[in-house]
């Protein structure tokens, strides 16, 4: 086993200075509190967690070869009495080296809030799934960053050299590169080495990721992850329409759940100084500002002392958190305690006193991925048993169209019931306040897209053939679509119209390409199939 990972393996462990406090409060009540009540507390810390599984199924694998997956059975299997017994002998993390040094400190610090973050929106969703052991679902999410935060325990020095590396390098380039492996890797080897059992292994394995409790743990520690640069990163739909499929729920209300997740959990631990996800949800679209090598020196003055209470105010104030779950204007928020980013650039302009012109920002244009395309391919054949709802379908297809195709704004519309007209059903991309989701016309239009519902066949509207097709769209749908290249292809089961499927790039730098289009119909003639298979509603 190579030496850094042998440093990963089960030791001393210390715990929030908070958690420790709680609990010794508590200890007195002991006979009076229920397991679950206790359990809350050591969930919001992912150090307190790891610490009680590991303490339980240690001593009961070596008796009985028993398997403990939540802290609530670890606490009722160990016994409240003997737990807070054993609670004075923990360490502090706070009285710690790694407490002591201030970078470290923080970057624990916000790793423990992703973690919260995780878990939270694992266990909503596991619920929502109706996963009678949501907990479990709740653990695998929280202790996915164990591993990081061992590092920044026992080796700081290749913590640190992570953190540096991941500012060039794509994350799990950087990760192989330091460690020899990634973090998602190494995460059920090391909860091996803690005698965590395979069930929570198992939540956190890549290779699984396809059973649903995976999909959920997954989908919600890369929304942790992602969030925490912002909400307007187009990763974060890729994990919505997973969520989507996994729950059977529109994805417009899964964003919304996720939204309203992050808001309640920023609310309800108000004792990290690292800002929570919610902080950003007020802020406008626009890239995250770069992170310098600077962040590694803090001044005397900036800095700010580990508490002696195990508690810190958090940098943004709940007001600003609820404006985030509410959607209502908000005023941007506190730079963070870790001056490793500031939020303003991505908020207000650069200030006019800078003589030099603003430099016009660079735009990135979304890459098709060839493998979620053949992977979408794939999934809508393997499904072709009626085995999907049609919200399940549409999550692979909308997935295929923006992961796999890099379009990014997409609307499936779908023919209604009485058949005369062809309305927006889902989509993606598409800010609630764009009147592109009004797209809607009838069946027996004769405009541009009338035209398309007469048989299956798709569209290209770009600059060679404008002058010819633009003036054949409805002066209402050239209105809310905008003057951009787009494309659309009406989908049929049979001779039966399903719906159309519309799609572009939006309207500036990044332009649709005749290879993009090629695909785009193979995946709309899937898709049909597809539609035409779906399980029909209960």
């Amino acid at each position: 086993m190579p030496p850094l990972i042998q440093r990963l393996q089960p030791g001393p462990l210390p715990i929030f200075r908070r958690t420790r406090k709680i609990l010794l409060d508590m200890a007195p009540r002991r006979e009076g509190l229920a397991a679950r009540e206790v359990a809350h507390e050591l969930l919001l810390d992912p150090l307190a967690t790891l610490h009680v599984l590991h303490v339980i199924n240690l001593k009961l694998g070596e008796k009985f070869g028993t398997e403990v997956s939540t802290v609530e059975h670890a606490l009722m299997m160990q016994g409240l009495g003997a737990f807070f017994d054993s609670v004075p002998a923990i360490p502090v993390l706070e009285d710690s080296p790694a407490g002591k040094d201030l970078p470290a400190y923080q970057a624990i610090q916000a790793l423990t809030r992703r973690a919260q973050h995780a878990a939270w929106q694992a266990r909503d969703f596991a619920v929502l799934h109706s996963d009678v052991r949501s907990e479990e679902v709740q653990v695998a999410a929280l202790l996915h960053v164990m591993p990081e935060i061992l590092l920044w325990l026992r080796m700081p020095d290749v913590a640190r050299q992570l953190r540096k590396a991941r500012r060039t390098q794509d994350t799990q380039q950087a990760e192989t590169a330091v460690l020899g492996r990634s973090l998602l890797a190494l995460t059920p080897d090391m909860l091996t080495d803690w005698s965590l059992p395979p069930l929570t292994r198992d939540m956190l394995d890549a290779e699984l990721a396809d059973r649903p409790r995976q999909a959920i743990v997954a989908a919600a520690v890369r929304i942790a992850g992602r969030a925490e640069r912002g909400w307007w990163n187009d990763g974060l739909l890729e994990d919505y329409i997973a969520l989507a499929g996994v729950e059977n729920t529109p994805v417009e209300i899964v964003i919304a759940t996720v939204h309203a997740n992050a808001a309640r959990v920023a609310r309800s631990v108000d004792w990290l100084a690292a800002p929570p996800a919610a902080t950003w949800g007020p802020m406008l679209p626009g890239p995250w500002p770069e992170e310098t090598e600077e962040e590694e020196t803090i001044t005397a003055a900036a800095a700010v002392a580990a508490p002696d209470t195990g508690t810190a105010k958090p940098v943004p104030a709940k007001r600003d958190l609820q404006s985030a779950a509410s959607n209502r204007p908000a005023s941007p928020p506190p730079p963070p305690a870790q001056p490793a980013v500031s939020p303003a650039p991505a908020v207000s302009p650069a200030p006019a006193v800078s003589p030099a012109p603003a430099e016009a920002p660079h735009t990135t244009c979304p890459m098709p991925d060839k493998g979620v395309f053949q992977d979408t391919l794939k999934g809508i054949e393997s499904h072709l048993d009626g085995s999907l709802t049609l919200n399940q379908m549409s999550a692979i297809i909308l997935k295929g169209l923006h992961s796999g195709l890099g379009l990014t704004r997409i609307l499936f519309a779908m023919v209604t019931p009485d058949g005369s007209r062809v309305k927006t059903r889902f989509s993606l991309g598409i800010p609630s306040n764009d009147p592109l989701r009004q797209f809607e016309f009838p069946t027996a239009s004769r405009d541009l897209f009338g035209q398309l519902m007469g048989k299956m066949q798709g569209v290209w509207v770009n600059e060679g053939n404008r002058a010819r097709l633009w003036p054949l769209v409805d002066p209402k749908l050239q209105k809310i679509i905008g003057e951009g290249d787009f494309y659309a292809m009406s989908l049929f089961n049979g001779n039966q119209p399903v719906g159309l499927i519309y799609a572009d790039r939006g309207h500036g730098d990044c332009g649709l390409d005749p290879l993009t289009y090629t695909d785009f119909k193979m995946l709309c003639l899937q898709s049909a199939r597809g539609l035409g298979k779906v399980k029909p509603p209960a």
